[in-house]
């Protein structure tokens, strides 16, 4: 009898190991960098503004560990101070009880050993691919140029392939939200993403998160950011802004529209290569449309105005330039879906469409001003045909 309990004890206990949740974390990890021994690695979470940190630990022979308790799964980082961010690349995972593996590197970090940081991790895979790709095309394109050796054909091949791989990230970011919805990842993914998806993805996301995240502060931006797309539907009122103009004078939206002419409108950031380029097609789409019967805006949704006028003069861009006084506001009140983006204004001051491409927005200028020979051009052929 005494026996059979002997034997029945232990599997009992593994039983219970088995079918028990966990109710603690353990993080081991290493860094792949010898110079970081002896310098403390940090548990940090965000807590909106800033990053706090939860624990701290000193590497040891290239081996760190944390242990502690997590009741709900957050986002977390693994890091060095910003001074010693050489020493490897932070990496942000998921920090719930379970056991971890956490590797850092100078190229790629990586956290491991649980359900959802997997999830991330082939995640987060894919972008670094992506962005590899995205990267390589870019340097590819600045040796042509350098080399004089780009012309319109091989610009416009390389701006679609950008856009294509743009266009990847966006779809596995979307796929990545609606597969793991009890994902923290998801959240924090669909924060910093949400202005690359479109509002029918924003729809379908909102109702398969909202349920189970009725407090999340991301969900109630985005039902806002839908319920103004409402209102600036093609054939609504244009919203205005308020904008700042080149030389710092203060202005609006309502200043450039009406007038009898079409107003475009081009949202971008002086700190993005894609924007950027769309930005300088805009400029070309300017000279060729402007005389036609249509204003041309730019509005750079930045926050550093010093960084945008020094932008702007280096692109060399025309047309009418200014920077929104509020950035958040404008790209809320426009629903903008990705930025650059594009809208065009009726001179009535209503909407005829919005967020658009650069190649759309050449589209919808060919079909809303067809070619018309300018009035100079037909006095010099009038001219040249009495001299004869």
């Amino acid at each position: 009898m005494n026996r059979a309990y002997y034997w029945i004890l232990p599997l009992l206990l593994c039983a219970g190991c088995q079918s028990g949740v966990e109710t603690s974390y353990v993080i081991d990890g290493h860094v792949n960098n010898a110079d970081a021994n002896g310098n403390i690695i940090y548990l940090s979470h965000s807590n909106g503004d800033e990053l706090v940190n939860l624990d701290s630990a000193i590497v040891d022979d290239g081996l760190f560990s944390f242990r502690g308790e997590q009741e709900v799964p957050i986002m977390a980082y693994l890091r060095f101070n910003r001074s010693l961010d050489s020493l490897a690349v932070p990496v942000l995972f998921v920090l719930e009880n379970g056991s971890m593996e956490a590797t850092m590197d100078t190229l790629y970090s990586t956290v491991t050993g649980t359900e959802q940081n997997a999830a991330f991790e082939l995640y987060k895979a894919e972008v670094h691919r992506l962005d590899s790709l995205r990267g390589r095309l870019h340097e590819r394109y600045l040796e042509l140029v350098a080399d004089s050796q780009m012309t319109a054909t091989l610009e416009s091949s390389m701006y679609g392939q950008y856009g294509r791989l743009d266009d990847e990230a966006t779809d596995r970011a979307y796929r990545f939200i609606r597969q793991n919805r009890n994902s923290p990842a998801s959240l924090w993914l669909l924060e910093s993403m949400q202005s690359r998806f479109s509002e029918a993805q924003l729809e379908q996301l909102l109702s398969e998160l909202g349920s189970r995240n009725k407090s999340a502060q991301v969900l109630t931006d985005i039902a806002q950011r839908l319920r103004n797309a409402d209102k600036i539907e093609p054939g609504s009122p244009y919203v205005d802004v308020s904008l700042v103009d080149m030389w710092g004078r203060s202005t609006s939206l309502s200043g450039y529209v009406g007038y009898a002419r079409y107003v475009v409108i081009g949202f971008w950031l002086s700190d993005s290569d894609p924007a950027c380029r769309a930005m300088v097609r805009l400029g070309q789409l300017y000279k060729e449309y402007g005389y036609r019967g249509a204003t041309f805006l730019s509005v750079a949704l930045d926050t550093d105005a010093a960084q945008w006028r020094e932008r702007v003069q280096t692109l060399g861009l025309p047309a009418q330039q200014c920077i929104a006084a509020e950035p958040e506001v404008v790209e809320s009140r426009y629903a903008l879906a990705s930025v650059p983006a594009f809208v065009v204004i009726n001179p009535d001051g209503s909407v005829n469409s919005r967020n658009l491409t650069v190649e759309q927005l050449e589209s919808k200028l060919k079909e809303l001003l067809p070619y018309r020979v300018r009035r100079d051009s037909v006095n010099r052929v009038e001219i040249d045909s009495m001299k004869k």
